[in-house]
């Protein structure tokens, strides 16, 4: 017998039990009058209690019968289950991804950084190759790649205003904009909006998928991301999705790391120092060439290795269309060569010292740690030469030079003969050149306007 039957079955015997004798209200009543004769004036009250009970007991059987029938009708509706009550499911936030696009959307676009500085970034700004093939070069609102070394296609637009370029692998790398920091994992066909420091970003070098430092903050000349003063070393080990302060000496202007101990840091204070605990302590390892003018100058540095450096100084001052530049170079860390110097300024003051390409600071790209290739800037010039260091910058050749063209804003050379250089033409366009022999010839690749 189930449990529903047992109600009923408990039920029929209840109505049995209570149920009175049909005449039983009468007999009560009539008896009424009799009793007070019979028994006094509270003879009477038995009979009016069980009065009472007979209708309490009746309301109560009919809310009995009333909720076996509810509990039928819910016994056929299926059961109720504890903790099935629904409740709404957290669905995932996604990050925005910035896809590539041929036009700027808005969804795309990063929002403009406070403490931007109001300049004007040039249509390619700098460019980076990793191996013969694959590259990427960046400028004002916009990301270029080529994946065969000859043909360019934008990959991405954006009001922001590009001013370097970062790649470790075919894969992954790093864009530092005027008014945002942007990240990708699969070749720049994606973009992710990253996070950066307390101050912008001016530039960054990273050396492995996650880990990689930068020069956040100070006063800056951003067509090329270099820091005049007041900048701050930062650190991340997430990739660039957030970033820590490093200790380092003042004034750094570039840095860059080759693992997590080895790294160099050059200031604008005419010091280069070297750090082999990954920052815990940083020596002075060079002392670089002073003019005397009393300006700010800056220095761009390229890794070669644990213990390669190559150093490209510009002291500051400018005099007659000169501009004084001095390069060095070391190739264990330790000893330096004064590898070139501008002939017309600097250069009297280093006897000895060769003359470099240009007469202003130009472009120049490390193959390894004793070769490299530098691309002079002569602007009263059209045709900016090539040199070809090599032998830990003891031997120095010139090559040919870039046809119509002023000025350069990068050099990425994968050997001492392949190589591309942006440049600034005469007919205001701004082209990437390419060269396979050393710079002897030169070939356009993709021009925009400048």
């Amino acid at each position: 017998m189930d449990f529903e039957e047992r109600l009923r079955h408990y039920a029929r015997g209840f109505r049995r039990e209570a149920t009175p004798a049909a005449n039983l209200p009468v007999r009560l009543v009539s008896n009424l009058d009799a009793e007070p004769q019979r028994y006094g004036r509270f003879a009477a009250l038995p009979n009016l209690a069980m009065a009472a009970l007979v209708l309490v007991a009746a309301i109560g059987l009919g809310f009995a019968a009333l909720q076996l029938r509810n509990f039928n009708q819910q016994a056929h509706q299926g059961p109720i289950g504890i903790g099935t009550t629904p409740t709404p499911s957290v669905v995932p936030t996604v990050s925005p991804t910035v896809s590539p696009s041929a036009t700027a959307s808005p969804s795309a676009t990063a929002t403009p950084s406070s403490t931007a500085p109001a300049v004007s970034v040039p249509g390619l700004a700098a460019i980076q190759m990793v191996g013969a093939r694959l590259g990427w070069a960046v400028g004002s609102g916009g990301i270029y790649g080529t994946t065969d070394g000859t043909h360019w296609a934008r990959l991405y637009s954006s009001s922001d205003q590009f001013i370097g370029v970062d790649f470790i692998s075919g894969t992954t790398g790093w864009v530092v904009g005027l008014s945002g920091f942007l990240g990708t994992t699969d070749g720049g066909r994606s973009w992710q909006q990253l996070a950066e420091p307390a101050q912008p970003l001016r530039s960054v070098h990273f050396f492995s998928q996650s880990q990689g430092v930068g020069i956040a903050g100070g006063n800056t000349t951003p067509e090329m991301g270099i820091v005049w003063s007041g900048g701050t070393v930062v650190t991340t080990t997430d990739g660039g999705r957030s970033w820590n302060s490093m200790r380092t000496p003042s004034n750094p202007q570039s840095v860059c790391f080759t693992d997590s101990s080895h790294g160099w840091l050059a200031t604008g204070d005419r010091v280069v120092y070297r750090t082999v605990n990954g920052g815990s302590v940083w020596n002075r390892s060079l002392v670089m060439q002073d003019t005397g003018a009393g300006q700010y100058g800056y220095a761009r540095i390229e890794c070669a290795g644990p213990t390669g450096l190559w150093v490209d100084w510009a002291p500051g001052g400018a005099a007659a269309g000169h501009s004084p530049y001095v390069v060095y170079v070391t190739v264990d860390g330790q000893h330096w060569r004064t590898v070139m110097a501008e002939p017309g300024t600097v250069g009297n003051q280093l006897p000895g010292v060769p003359a470099g390409p240009g007469s202003y600071p130009g472009s120049f790209s490390a193959v390894d740690a004793g070769d490299a290739v530098f691309v002079g800037d002569t602007p009263a010039a059209s045709n900016q030469s090539t040199m070809i260091a090599t032998n830990g910058g003891q031997t120095l050749k010139s090559t040919g030079g870039v046809p119509q063209s002023f000025g350069t804003n990068g050099a990425a050379f994968i050997s001492t003969s392949t190589g591309w250089v942006i440049a600034q033409t005469d007919n205001q366009q701004i082209v990437i050149e390419k060269t396979s022999d050393g710079g002897y010839h030169w070939s356009a690749q993709l021009s925009l306007p400048r």
